[in-house]
């Protein structure tokens, strides 16, 4: 392909869409149309589509909270039944709200419900099989709690607690759902900061079968507890598997979790400090016969806005339904930014270029979900940061196997409330 030279905007597919490292699901293709869950610069929860054919969007507004990039939405979107979109407001309140589709699209929607947790809610992470939804939050910075739905959001039996880690830090969940619609892969670290009193950087893992509600260890099978039942909940670090130890002076930042055949875990490291912006690097940890094994890819680069504690990079994403050995980045090197499809080869990885060079920051990729038309990939395309990750305005931009994704698209459809 040929990169667009240095500096030359990116078009975008939506404007004014933002979103954090942590929901789930948020860009997803169903019948030729792209759906896409976030929040816009003023505060709004918008569910988004983008018409693969048409090369048009429409977007409406379902609430307005703070101006918050930890507030985006989960918007699950199953074939024969409504979208419903999942939110919540960071360490505001102890609810998870959700909306659930009035007919197809995303023109109209249900009054807003609401699902107590007992603690401060943040991020909302969904798995859906058959009639059932599987939703996860953060409680209280330190815990991770679990609802579900039997009936498609009619009905909620009370919250189970997943994980409560002993640390005085955020936990930080990536999730993903494997091809036999039960499997889920966890994968659990801390804040990257140093400035409280029990940190945590390493890397845990559990597995969860949302059949019978059963974690377990992935290594041996051994059984740690039940979400449906509650036995043995909630989990401490100490009861999973360690899929990563951080050396003594690097921190990490955990990014997402793979669905391919081996558990793929994609994550940045750097020197410690909450001040350091000292080599920054991407890696990946994966599950082999005989145990865990991390690998180097990349320097990340810059790092852009909130603290240097916050350690905010780029990001990295797995392809959805990956066969292994591929994950998408965003990074920086010499003030410019890319995005790259890397993919293992034996012995090393390897970068395909699909982004870039641009000064346009591009950070926090994500996977579309049951990619068509060439859309394969969004990332945000960053115009401000704001201080503590208010005042936030970036763009959605798409890419597929080969470079961008073109709109091509005059304008925007208006708004719908």
């Amino acid at each position: 392909m040929t990169a667009r030279p240095a500096g030359q905007p990116l078009e975008p597919i939506v404007d004014d869409l933002a979103w954090c490292w942590w929901t789930r699901p948020r860009a997803t293709v169903l019948d030729g149309v792209a759906y896409f869950g976030a929040l816009d610069s003023a505060g709004h929860i918008v569910a988004a589509t983008w018409d693969l054919a048409k090369r048009c969007a429409q977007r409406s507004i379902l609430a307005t909270v703070e101006n918050d990039d930890h507030n985006n939405p989960a918007l699950v979107v199953q074939a024969g039944r409504p979208l419903v979109a999942f939110y919540s407001r960071h360490d505001e309140d102890d609810a998870v709200r959700y909306r659930v589709a009035d007919g197809d699209g995303i023109s109209r929607w249900r009054p807003e419900q609401v699902l107590r947790f007992g603690g401060r809610t943040t991020y909302a992470q969904v798995h859906a099989r058959g009639d059932e939804l599987h939703l996860f939050t953060r409680v209280d910075d330190t815990a991770w709690s679990y609802r579900r739905s039997m009936d498609w959001a009619a009905t909620w039996p009370e919250p189970t607690r997943f994980l409560a880690f002993d640390t005085d830090q955020e936990l930080y969940m990536p999730t993903v759902m494997l091809a036999d619609r039960r499997t889920l892969r966890v994968a659990v670290s801390g804040h990257p900061k140093e400035y409280q009193r029990k940190p945590l950087h390493d890397i845990w893992v559990c597995l969860v079968d949302l059949e019978t509600g059963d974690v377990t260890r992935p290594s041996d099978g051994t059984r740690l507890g039940n979400l449906r039942s509650g036995a043995g909940m909630p989990l401490n670090y100490d009861r999973m598997e360690v899929a990563y130890r951080a050396p003594a002076d690097r921190t990490v930042n955990l990014f997402d979790v793979g669905d391919g055949p081996a558990f793929e875990i994609g994550f940045v490291s750097k020197v410690k400090g909450d001040a350091s912006t000292v080599d920054a690097r991407y890696h990946v940890t994966a599950r082999y016969e005989g145990g865990w094994r991390t690998e180097d890819l990349a320097p990340a680069g810059s790092t852009f806005g909130y603290i240097h504690a916050g350690f905010y990079v780029g990001g990295m994403a797995f392809p959805d339904r990956t066969p292994g050995g591929q994950v998408y980045l965003t990074r920086e090197a010499d003030g410019l930014w890319y995005l790259e499809r890397w993919a293992r080869d034996p012995g090393r990885w390897t970068p395909r270029r699909l982004l870039g060079p641009s000064t346009t920051r591009l950070t926090r990729p994500w996977a579309v979900a049951n990619p068509a038309g060439g859309l394969e990939v969004v990332v945000l395309g960053l115009e401000r940061y704001g201080a503590e990750y208010f005042d936030t305005l970036s763009h959605l931009i798409g890419a597929g196997a080969d470079g961008p994704y073109l709109p091509s698209r005059s304008s925007q459809r208006p708004t719908v409330h």
